[in-house]
């Protein structure tokens, strides 16, 4: 990966230390940061603009006779709002992608969702408003519960529900969408936030970047910005405010930077810049074909993260090692009540038809806390991030497991699947988990449905309890699986959604990087294959250090597979487990930062941090 620490415009090149350094530094360029959602490199004039241009939503009171008369412009709405959509889809997937143009089916389903109109129609017909503030208080209520969610992807679909609340209120008080702002060619969009909708009907001519104060690594307006291959940085404070519209900017989507009227200087480093990434960007794709092994031959497994059909779709044409964490969360998500257990067999089914004789590891449900299902029964808890959820709170529902454990032991029969248990705390967690496993079997065996009998099974290392007990926890199952994400959480004592206690999530504790190493020592002791799916594995200045603690199976999202495979590719195992030790025996976090930089002087990540 091309290195992007150029120097500012005040330092020794520039005159520093000379009559006129003052002057020059008042000439140096502003640097705002963000983070890093879509990668490349973006030069332009910024245009400044509201994409969201918001609709204040007046509150009615109506008669019992209008009542009936509200519900049928909802319904109308909704008809209009489903054929915008599938107009939408049909472009995305003829200009950029089928995949992509799969991202406005959760749209849709939200659209049909008998539960969104349900909400408006007690607001309209029981609090006798208009439709348009039973609309904005019933998507007000649905939002809230996503927005709760832990799981980044699931929190993120909320920007789904706030862009289908303004498809709906526009149709509703007649307001004709805004005309999509477009830049000047070439120009770079900065703005609060944006919709999906906005990025798929873009000319990819009229844009090279984009800067957004919000948004999400998995939302879906991020998705399509990757996918058309625009430079995106999100979280990126104060951006509307500190970039006037016509300011030339560069927009590093490596370093997660965006300089302001940077001076010739920066200009000449970011050419230099921009031809070593388009020689890097040639030499990734050239490695889809090629095996994930380290320069002295040591083979790592490389598998994808998923959590729908369009993941799998990706993951497959990337060449993966097949699927090290199947989150069958959306499974759930995008219905009002349970599926069946045909409907889920049909879509694990769907997904493994992807794989052949390569393994998907489908983890059963992974809810509580704050992620949460409308129709899920979940009790009431003091303090939920320490209640039930995952695998405690499935034992306590057993229909639910079961008829997930029957899809999955179903789709067994024919295709080579693992079953998952999240959250585990104990032996008596797994203990249980096995014998509902068992139980399934039996009641398939009674109907002569076919299934592996021997279908693999593991266990995520999420909390400290579940990784000191590695040792033990190995003799009840198959291999496991470490969520770094929950890992880091719990072991730290921090939460990893909130932005006040952000410093605090640390992957490079030192106290994190122990507990790792101790874990791949006593699954290999006792010959168990240890991966890791959370977000550590994804990073490529984290791999050289992963394999050095003794890892040789990663899970990374689709997005991320090429980056972490150059990577592995370019990794000494022995150079590795070296680093690896001094770094264990380091005791600062800054410490251990300072010695990765040392190991990857040229990896921008790590400039970063």
């Amino acid at each position: 990966m091309p290195h992007s620490d150029v120097p500012s415009e005040n330092d020794s090149s520039s005159g520093q230390g000379s009559p006129d350094a003052s002057r020059d530094a008042a000439k140096a360029p502003l640097i705002i940061f963000g983070e890093v959602a879509s990668t490349g490199l973006a030069r332009g004039a910024a245009f400044v603009c509201d994409c969201l241009d918001e609709a204040v939503v007046l509150r009615r009171t109506i008669t019992a006779e209008e009542t009936l008369k509200e519900m049928e412009r909802f319904d109308a709405a909704v008809l209009t709002a489903g054929q915008e959509l599938l107009k939408l889809k049909m472009q995305v997937e003829r200009d950029i992608g089928k995949n992509e143009a799969g991202i406005f089916d959760a749209q849709l389903l939200m659209l049909q969702d008998p539960s969104l109109r349900r909400e408006v129609s007690v607001r309209c017909l029981t609090g006798m408003v208009n439709v348009e503030s039973a609309v904005d208080a019933a998507f007000a209520k649905l939002t809230a519960i996503f927005v709760r969610l832990e799981d980044p992807y699931f929190r993120e679909r909320a920007s789904d529900l706030r862009e289908l609340r303004k498809r709906l209120l526009d149709i509703l008080m007649g307001r004709k969408p805004a005309a999509n702002p477009v830049p000047t060619e070439g120009g770079v969009l900065v703005a609060a936030q944006i919709l999906s909708s906005f990025i798929a009907q873009l000319d990819s001519k009229a844009i090279s970047g984009v800067v957004l104060e919000k948004g999400g690594q998995t939302a879906h307006a991020t998705i399509l910005a990757r996918a058309r291959g625009i430079p995106l940085l999100i979280r990126a404070a104060d951006a509307t405010q500190k970039i006037r519209t016509g300011d030339r900017l560069i927009v590093d989507g490596l370093a997660g930077r965006v300089f302001i009227n940077p001076g010739p200087v920066i200009l000449r480093e970011y050419d230099q810049l921009e031809a070593n990434l388009r020689a890097h960007q040639t030499a990734l794709k050239g490695l889809i074909d090629l095996p994930s092994v380290t320069t002295d031959g040591v083979e790592i497994k490389l598998a994808a993260n998923i959590g729908k059909s369009a993941d799998a779709v990706m993951a497959a044409s990337l060449n993966a090692d097949g699927i090290g964490l199947y989150r069958t969360e959306f499974v759930f998500l995008v219905q009002d009540r349970f599926p069946s257990e045909e409907e889920q067999y049909t879509v694990y089914k769907t997904t493994a038809e992807r794989f052949s004789s390569r393994e998907v590891v489908v983890r059963v449900l992974d809810i509580g806390s704050d992620k949460l299902l409308p129709y899920f029964p979940f009790p009431l808890e003091a303090n939920p991030s320490l209640g039930r959820r995952g695998t405690r709170l499935l034992l306590a529902h057993p229909e639910i497991l079961r008829t997930q454990l029957r899809a999955i032991l179903r789709v067994s029969a024919t295709h080579r699947v693992a079953i998952l248990f999240p959250m585990i705390g104990g032996v008596e967690d797994l203990v249980a988990a096995k014998a509902a496993i068992e139980s399934a079997k039996a009641s398939l065996r009674d109907e002569g449905k076919a299934f592996n009998a021997s279908v693999s099974v593991g266990a995520m290392i999420e909390t400290p309890a579940a990784a000191i007990m590695t040792a033990r926890l190995a003799r009840e199952i198959d291999f496991f699986s470490i969520g770094t994400n929950d890992l880091v959480q719990y072991l730290l004592t921090t939460d990893r959604t909130s932005s006040e206690l952000a410093s605090y999530y640390e992957p490079l504790h030192p106290a994190v990087l122990r507990m790792l190493a101790f874990v791949a020592t006593a699954a290999k002791a006792h010959g168990k294959t240890v991966s890791i799916c959370g977000e550590m594995a994804g990073n490529p200045a984290f791999t050289q250090l992963l394999l050095g603690l003794g890892f040789r199976s990663l899970s990374v999202n689709p997005g991320e597979m090429l980056e972490i495979k150059s990577a592995i590719r370019t990794t000494n195992m022995p150079q590795a487990e070296e680093l690896a030790k001094r770094i264990l025996e380091l005791g600062t976090i800054q410490e251990i930062k300072d010695c990765l930089r040392a190991a990857a002087p040229n990896d921008p990540r790590l400039v970063q941090h």
